[in-house]
């Protein structure tokens, strides 16, 4: 079970019992918020909102972020747990603050973005199934999520309505002096060091290409395998029975696309809940597309739709090949 946050309270100058304590509570949201994007099982914004309970009567909490954004209606209930406890919020983006990562930010009495920390706003986006009316019902309820979004960063930064919409649909990446001009943050601080622990998967592809070109190579990226020990010199080197042959690591950009068209297929076969276990072992397209092509042979494990037409294997398989293409552009 992934747990995306941490909470604790800290007392200041412990170690001198003559000094003055002032507890404040530390929480760190540092992955992907809430409901996995591809489907491992995670904690709950309602786990964040009881450990908030749990931490007492704190007069003050210090929130820091460094997050690429997750499920909305989980940030949303974050939002309000923040923004209505009577403890004086103080929010730290220590690196990233994206999509629903940023709307939690907004809760904050106070932000403080280091100079090369970074804030996305973009707008709200899902996946659907299903009739024409099933898509229109879908559509319908993102244009309302982002009306609400609007209107939460239109209040936290003055910036009028027209002007935060045109950012969200840009999927605007700002660094911390633009985010401060625009309102998103109060005050712009020292730099520090970045460390990401997720994958830049959930941004969009422009931004997280500038964001990894602006933070250094890796940020965000899987990471790589730890090099082989050197031998000593004068040892002998005993080489392995059987030298496993070299893999060539793929690119983060490569690694991303397929990802996404790993998710593609999933969705479009109906069967979301393999996504995480595919994008973990690191399975071959190609490998995904067989192995969902069998399961959708078998009826008793994926049901068509009761009024879509019946496609066969080779124009299922020109659908996912378009996919794939698309992802690798």
């Amino acid at each position: 079970m992934r747990n995306w946050f941490s909470m604790k309270v800290v007392e200041d100058d412990e170690e001198d019992p003559d000094k003055k304590k002032n507890p404040f509570a530390e929480i760190m949201i540092f992955d992907a918020i809430g409901t996995s994007f591809f489907g491992e099982p995670t904690v709950s914004a309602k786990s964040f909102i009881d450990g908030l309970a749990e931490l007492g009567d704190v007069p003050e909490i210090k929130l820091r972020i460094n997050s690429p954004g997750g499920d909305v209606f989980d940030g949303v209930a974050i939002y309000n747990a923040l923004k209505n406890h009577k403890a004086k919020v103080t929010a730290h983006v220590d690196g990233l603050a994206a999509s629903a990562a940023s709307f939690v930010a907004m809760a904050a009495d106070h932000i403080v973005m280091p100079s090369n920390s970074f804030m996305l706003v973009h707008n709200a986006s899902g996946f659907a199934m299903g009739q024409a009316d099933d898509m229109r019902a879908v559509a319908s309820d993102l244009d309302r999520i982002d009306k609400s979004m609007t209107a939460t960063y239109v209040a936290r930064t003055g910036q009028s309505a027209a002007r935060v919409r045109s950012l969200m649909k840009e999927d605007r990446l700002m660094d911390a002096a633009e985010a401060k001009e625009l309102g998103f943050t109060d005050e712009v601080s020292k730099p520090v060091k970045l460390a990401a622990n997720y994958s830049l998967a959930l941004l969009p592809k422009a931004a997280a290409e500038r964001f990894r070109a602006e933070t250094g190579k890796g940020q965000g990226d899987p990471p790589q395998p730890a090099p082989e020990p050197q031998k000593p010199e004068g040892q002998p080197v005993v080489p392995p029975v059987s030298p496993p042959p070299p893999q060539p690591q793929p690119s983060s950009s490569d690694r991303e696309a397929a990802i996404q068209t790993i998710t593609d297929l999933c969705v479009l076969a109906n069967a979301p809940a393999r996504i995480a276990a595919y994008v973990r072992a690191n399975t071959p397209v190609d490998q995904v597309r067989k192995e969902l092509l069998d399961l959708r042979a078998d009826a008793s494990v994926l049901p068509h739709h009761p009024v879509a037409p019946q496609k066969t294997a080779d124009q299922w398989g020109k659908i996912t090949d378009k996919i794939n293409a698309r992802a690798k552009k």
